[in-house]
């Protein structure tokens, strides 16, 4: 299938160890900002990121930890990053892991991996507790600054420790070059070898490890850095845990752009802390971007502004026609809100609604939709340059190529809805140590089925409709795609979350039913009967734009957020 993004801004690096050099050479330009002690702001230099990533590596190949696996468990911070490189450049593969996985799923992944090592901060080490003790690791490295104690010992004793601060690892590394070590510099690297395991979301038992190749994480960051229209003088603000493959690509690619992220140290602190960095973007998931979007409309109509807002719409929709932009000066109070800087957010992880793209759009901020899933390092496609198809997510980028199967495995027609299938370079090797799993979702072409619906228009355009699992198959052999009704759903003002499932009637039959959080206001209300009228009139009106067979028959309100993965995405499992 033809590829229509531009043609690459910057080349694929030959090894991490090429990227991390390069990213040095911005020098004293700030990387990371981030907060210490709530309001003080702290910042890295690309050039000490470089070589605090080289030192790392030199001592963890002297610890002789090449070709071993380490794991890393910890909240965002630039040492996660540092670590996660300094893993790949020693030639041994890193293990992320999910900071809000359970102690016993943490060593059993530690364990499943096979881990030798653990980069660990303060608070996930006390988590664990005793069962770290338990799980057989050759080291264990502190990520904390404050905890560094500048080593007095010989360094000839050194890998006697088992426990080792980041910064002892940095100062060893520093000592071993100073004396002529060579170490990672003799080093040669293989693309096509392994590079990461990244645990999907289940218990040990039913998880499997998604193995990325050195191809996969240098070919997916450089489309990522080519596929945005960022440069170096833009700040985002790192909303997502770094742990999440779509996060460490996106924090890869600003590597090649020479950009400054900026760490957000809570979801709870996200507004906040776009006062305090005032980034011109950042990458969010769905959830993110519609709880935004109401806590803006919220406002706008506490402050009693609701008129002079829709007028203001009005007025630069029509400006705008004759080539006149007064949507940031008109909607300044709203980009101010957001930090006075934002420009651009990226979305992707899920489907998001077209009319919230519209909606702030309409306020001069873009929203660009990407597709993917770690098992394509996650990478598949981005809408960033023509915006112009609705609820698309953009074609393919340049290193893989996309094709729709049906149930048989045959390619249908463009624009028929099938399964989205991916071969090219951000396809991952496999499941670790699963050789049934690896091959049940790969075509006999070296297609990977990534088990998402979706089509395919004449241009090339990828549109999504749902998630193979969570697709409800009706009596009547209709398929719903319950992703397409929570879009619906959330346009309401009195529901602030959802999703869809079937349930089960006493025949048998799958039911559409709609599980809803209200918003607070709803939920306030005087008595249980009068929550229900409220949201049933919600539903009989998203009834009303759906054909009958896609409506909600059912509906469950409950008063507790649902339980969430680490990248806010709804457990459906669960319900």
């Amino acid at each position: 299938m033809k590829n229509y993004l531009p043609k690459e801004k910057v080349a694929v690096f030959s090894d991490v160890r090429a990227l991390v050099t390069a990213c040095g050479k911005f020098g004293d330009k700030t990387l990371y900002k981030y907060l210490i002690n709530k309001n003080e702001v702290k910042e890295l230099s690309y050039k000490t990121f470089s070589e605090n990533i080289i030192n790392t590596a030199t001592a963890l190949y002297a610890l002789n930890l090449k070709d071993k696996k380490i794991a890393i468990l910890s909240e965002s911070r630039p040492e996660w990053l540092q670590a996660y490189l300094a893993t790949l450049c020693a030639k041994a593969v890193v293990v992320p892991l999910d900071k809000e996985l359970m102690p016993e799923q943490i060593i059993g992944f530690l364990e499943m991996a096979d881990c030798s090592a653990i980069f660990i901060s303060p608070d996930y080490k006390k988590k664990i507790g005793d069962l770290l003790t338990a799980a057989k690791l050759n080291y264990v490295f502190d990520l904390d600054e404050a905890n560094y104690i500048p080593y007095e010992g010989s360094y000839e004793d050194f890998s006697a420790k088992k426990e080792i601060n980041f910064y002892e690892l940095i100062a060893y590394g520093q000592h071993l070059l100073s004396v002529g070590y060579m170490g990672i510099y003799n080093l040669g690297y293989d693309l096509d070898a392994l590079a990461s395991i990244l645990f999907t979301s289940g218990t040990t038992g039913t998880s499997k490890g998604v193995m990325l190749s050195h191809k996969n994480l240098l070919s997916t960051a450089a489309q990522c850095a080519n596929s945005t229209p960022f440069g170096g003088n833009d700040v985002f603000l790192s909303v997502l845990p770094m742990h999440h493959t779509y996060e460490t690509t996106i924090d890869l690619a600003i590597l090649h752009i020479g950009a400054t992220i900026c760490i957000n140290n809570s979801i709870k602190y996200v507004l906040r802390n776009l006062k305090i960095f005032k980034p011109t973007g950042f990458v969010l998931v769905p959830l993110f971007v519609q709880t935004i979007h109401k806590r803006i409309l919220d406002e706008i109509k506490k402050k009693g502004k609701q008129g002079t807002f829709d007028k203001a719409i009005k007025l630069t929709k029509g400006l705008r026609k004759v080539k006149i932009d007064l949507r940031r000066p008109l909607f300044n109070e709203v980009i101010n809100s957001l930090g006075g800087r934002l420009k651009t957010i990226i979305c992707g992880g899920a489907a998001l609604d077209p009319e919230l793209v519209q909606s702030f759009q309409n306020m001069g901020i873009n929203i660009y939709q990407g597709y993917g899933i770690t098992e394509c390092s996650p990478l598949v496609s981005v809408d960033l340059y023509t915006h112009s198809k609705t609820g698309s997510v953009g074609p393919a980028i340049p290193c893989c190529e996309v094709k729709i199967l049906d149930d048989d495995g045959n390619e249908v027609e463009t624009g028929d809805i099938g399964e989205i299938a991916v071969k090219g370079d951000n396809v991952m090797l496999g499941y670790y140590d699963n050789e049934a799993a690896t091959k049940a979702v790969f075509t006999d072409d070296g297609y990977f089925l990534t088990g998402d619906f979706g089509k395919v228009d004449e241009e090339g355009y990828i549109y999504i409709t749902g998630r193979k699992k969570n697709l409800i198959i009706l009596s009547n052999g209709k398929n719903v795609y319950p992703e397409e009704i929570e879009e619906y759903l959330m346009r309401l003002d009195t529901v602030k979350e959802c999703a869809v499932i079937a349930r089960k009637n006493n025949l048998g039959e799958a039911v559409v039913t709609a599980v809803i959080l209200p918003e607070q206001g709803v939920l306030d209300l005087e008595d249980e009967n009068a929550i229900q009228e409220k949201i049933k009139e919600g539903i009989l009106s998203v009834n009303s734009q759906l054909p009958s067979f896609k409506q909600i028959r059912n509906v469950e309100i409950r008063r507790n957020e649902f339980e969430k993965t680490s990248s806010q995405k709804i457990k459906r499992f669960m319900l």
